[in-house]
């Protein structure tokens, strides 16, 4: 038994010793270039390159903000590019499990390879690129084998930032480069351009992506029950809601399908038209064993997990359906077949990318399952809800975050979003014209646009 209690007490210091710091880790501002490393800016908020910025702000394992005054300076900063007559192209990621603000993070480096070839492709014009990194510790300790036993620790504190200080980070950016702009240019001929002056992009990663639904799920909840005039099971027509950003896209979230069960009932009560932008897309992966097979095993092993989970009856556009809430804790938001609305991957025949819908074939889209089918939630063409399964060429695995594939797709949703509120001028944009628009019946097409951008990205044909 002293021999046990031994060993165990070596095994605790070895792991603490390698806990990551518990602290804010960037607390300096360097005004100086940092792409040569001519200056120190691994502690910097705010990195500067040539092509692009790239600004942190972090939160406390409460989901507080560690510094007030540092965070409104990454702001302010972020507005004050927004009111040039260029504008600002602001890219926010948020990062996941095992990973966090420091300089060389993995996410990190990845995040600035992907604001470069950003500012290089045409999806931002002449917009000063911006990216924004909001860090949290997310990574608890370096050693191996800890690393994994920090699952629940980490979901738990991606949780209390979903609900703290990343709603009010979100809003303010959504006030300085969507609504200011709208109110601004209401009554004047240049209305559209001015909403399109600065673009406004969320990405989520992993527990990142848990992070983001979290802390934007009762706006989104909001405006899908306001466009909706009757508060009755009636299936109607429902008004246009206004983008909270041009692109917000989950990859590989991390999170259960029961976060979002409302979102997904109150978008269903609604029949949208052409004028709808999407809301948000949730990407997953068929290579992603981390949320397709051992979340669900994380989740069996939570022991506070609710109890006496229960089989709801729901009646959506006419059609039964039941809501199993063991298998929605138990399934990702990505992997949860019910609620599937695509199925993306590549022809090797056409030697191009498809997107077979879930509203033209379920087989087609990898519901083959007869029970599934009979339980499936219809999709509607203009749903502002997207829910995409992708195979392994797309995303190659769970941190498979910033890959060629994804960039271009992040590109053709930003695209698609402004082509339906504000259509393409083929006189300053002929190449995302020629690109995006189909030419037989001159509307915008989503995958035309990604193949389009794939060659634009210069991304290696698949295997």
């Amino acid at each position: 038994m002293n021999l046990i209690r031994v060993v165990g007490k070596v095994v605790l210091i070895c792991a603490l010793s390698a806990c990551t710091p518990n602290m804010q880790l960037r607390t300096e501002f360097v005004e100086s270039n940092c792409l040569w490393g001519e200056v120190d800016c691994s502690k910097s908020a705010i990195e500067h390159y040539l092509e692009y910025d790239l600004g942190f702000i972090e939160f406390t394992e409460r989901g507080n903000l560690y510094d007030r005054s540092s965070s409104q300076r990454v702001l302010s900063y972020i507005k004050r590019q927004a009111e040039t007559e260029q504008g600002a192209a602001v890219f926010v990621f948020v990062h996941g499990w095992k990973h966090n603000a420091d300089y060389d993070d993995s996410n990190v480096v990845q995040f600035r390879k992907f604001l470069s070839r950003a500012a290089e492709n045409s999806v931002v014009g002449k917009r000063k690129v911006i990216g924004l990194y909001l860090g949290w510790r997310g990574a608890f300790t370096n050693l191996p084998f800890f690393k994994e036993t920090t699952y629940w620790a980490r979901k738990s504190v991606a949780e209390e930032v979903g609900s703290g200080g990343a709603t009010e980070v979100f809003a303010k950016l959504h006030q300085i480069l969507v609504a200011q702009a709208g109110l601004q240019s209401r009554d004047s001929e240049l209305h559209k351009a001015e909403l399109y002056k600065n673009s406004y992009v969320i990405i989520g990663h992993s527990f990142g992506g848990a992070i983001v639904l979290s802390a934007l799920h009762d706006v989104l909840l909001n405006d899908l029950v306001a466009s909706s005039a009757s508060i009755s099971d009636t299936i109607g027509s429902c008004k246009k809601i206004n983008r909270f950003a041009d692109a917000l896209i989950l990859l590989n979230p991390a999170i259960e399908a029961n976060k979002v069960v409302l979102l997904k009932e109150a978008a269903a009560q609604c029949l949208f038209d052409d004028s709808q932008p999407p809301l948000m897309h949730i990407l997953s992966s068929d290579g992603d064993t981390a949320t397709r097979v051992f979340f669900p095993l994380g989740e069996y092993a939570n022991v506070s997990s609710p109890s006496s989970p229960k089989k709801l009856k729901r009646k959506i556009k006419g059609k039964d359906i039941i809501l199993d809430e063991r298998q929605l804790s138990l399934t990702t938001a990505g992997n949860i077949k019910q609620f599937r609305t695509a199925y993306s991957s590549f022809d090797q025949t056409a030697k191009k990318w498809i997107m077979d819908n879930c509203s033209e074939s379920l087989d087609k889209c990898g519901i083959t399952d007869s029970n599934k089918q009979t339980n499936h939630f219809d999709v509607d063409e203009y749903d502002p809800l997207k829910f995409i399964k992708t195979d392994t060429a797309f995303i190659r695995n769970h941190n498979d975050a910033f890959g060629c594939y994804v960039q271009s797709f992040i590109s053709s949703v930003v695209f698609e979003t402004q082509y339906i509120e504000k259509g393409f001028d083929s006189s300053t944009q002929p190449k995302i014209n020629a690109g995006c628009v189909n030419s037989s019946h001159g509307k915008f097409d989503f995958m035309q646009c990604f193949n389009s951008q794939i060659d634009d990205y210069d991304c290696a044909q698949p295997r």
